[in-house]
């Protein structure tokens, strides 16, 4: 038998480049998880837009999900399926094997003069703490199955019983489920953050509700093409009347 490979082991400057692209999926989902929610919110109120465009939010919906299960699913990846990932898991795990990575020389290098001299017992907080850890490594494991389960019979692949059988009770099944998966990403990252060089990243996102001036100019527009068409629709009337008068006066 083969035996098992050893997972990577992580140089420090290697750790950061995974850490950070775990946390740009975390970005990208706060980000899509708002517009979806607020695309959801508006159309509910003004129903006539989804109607009159109907096959783009259609496409809208389904992408937007593709998405969120997908980039969720590379945050969440369980270990020890042959390959080696960008994984929430996979950051804890060197972060708790390579105590090398918080002697008090390396702790210092990575926190601004700045920052040490506002808190001159920061080498106090920058410490991990194993327990909390497993403890986080633990909820992230409880948390993921549903969500891996339908990445890979339904949006990675498509499952031939859960077709057939329609066996789908170990999925997620709400969109909360996917805010809370997205809150917990977002809170585990941030306390490791900290205490990597005392940065964290806020659930604000710059621009983020910009949509809300897209559905205003769209119902602005719907507005003005209603005007519009009624107008059009006047003188057609109004053309077809002098017609018909027209008509009358000719066979009288």
């Amino acid at each position: 038998m083969r035996p098992k490979k050893q997972p990577r082991k992580l140089s420090e400057a290697e750790f950061k480049r995974v850490f950070n692209e775990v946390r740009r999926d975390i970005n990208e989902l706060q980000l899509h998880d708002q517009v979806f929610s607020g695309t959801v919110e508006t159309l509910t109120k003004y129903p006539q837009i989804a109607n009159n465009f109907r096959s783009f939010f259609t496409a809208f919906y389904s992408a937007i999900r593709t998405d969120l299960i997908i980039r969720l699913g590379r945050i969440y990846d369980p270990e020890g399926t042959g390959r080696e990932s960008c994984t929430l898991a996979r950051c804890l795990e060197s972060i708790r094997d390579n105590p090398e990575f918080f002697t008090d020389e390396a702790i210092t290098s990575r926190l601004s003069e700045a920052y040490r001299k506002s808190n001159p017992k920061f080498l106090t907080f920058h410490h991990p703490d194993l327990k909390q850890i497993e403890k986080d490594l633990g909820q992230i494991i409880k948390s993921r199955k549903p969500l891996i389960n339908l990445r890979h019979k339904m949006y990675a692949h498509k499952d031939l019983e859960t077709v057939i059988f329609g066996k789908q009770d170990v999925f997620l099944s709400k969109h909360e489920e996917v805010k809370e998966l997205i809150k917990l990403a977002h809170e585990i990252w941030n306390r490791y953050s900290q205490i990597w060089d005392a940065s964290t990243y806020s659930t604000m996102i710059i621009y983020g509700d910009d949509y809300k001036w897209l559905f205003t100019s769209l119902r602005r527009g719907m507005k003005v093409k209603s005007v519009l068409d009624n107008r059009k629709t006047k003188r057609w009337l109004k053309r077809a009347e002098q017609i018909n008068e027209q008509m009358k006066k000719t066979t009288s």
